[in-house]
């Protein structure tokens, strides 16, 4: 019972998983692959620079293995600056929050910008 009501979420931040997001995904019992933004920036060589055309095409290509095996994309955060939604329209759905901004704003505050 414990095991069918857990949510496994990998986490996603090195080259080597991006090229491997097929096997990842086929996993039994993977329900999102979950993204660790800033370690994933590092690795494509653009730290923090999560406008740049390397990042987004890395975040393309997890969404496009999630689609592909039926599995959530999620992002560990949502990098500051950015607008949620930009990652709802690229098939991203589960998002972890800040607490801290999150208890201070108010959870439906907080939600209410993205788009669901």
């Amino acid at each position: 019972t414990a095991n069918d009501g857990m949510v496994i979420a990998p986490m996603i931040e090195t080259n080597q998983a991006i090229e491997n997001i097929d096997e990842i995904c086929s996993v039994d019992g993977v329900d999102v692959l979950l993204i660790g933004p800033s370690d994933l920036s590092i690795e494509l060589e653009v730290p923090m620079q999560f406008e740049s055309a390397t990042y987004e095409a890395g975040l393309d290509k997890i969404a496009e293995g999630c689609a592909r095996n039926g599995v959530v994309p999620g992002m560990y955060f949502i990098p500051p600056g950015m607008d949620p939604n930009w990652f709802v329209e690229k098939g991203y759905k589960f998002f972890t929050q800040q607490w801290g901004p999150f208890a201070a704003n108010g959870i439906q505050n907080h939600l209410s910008g993205i788009n669901r």
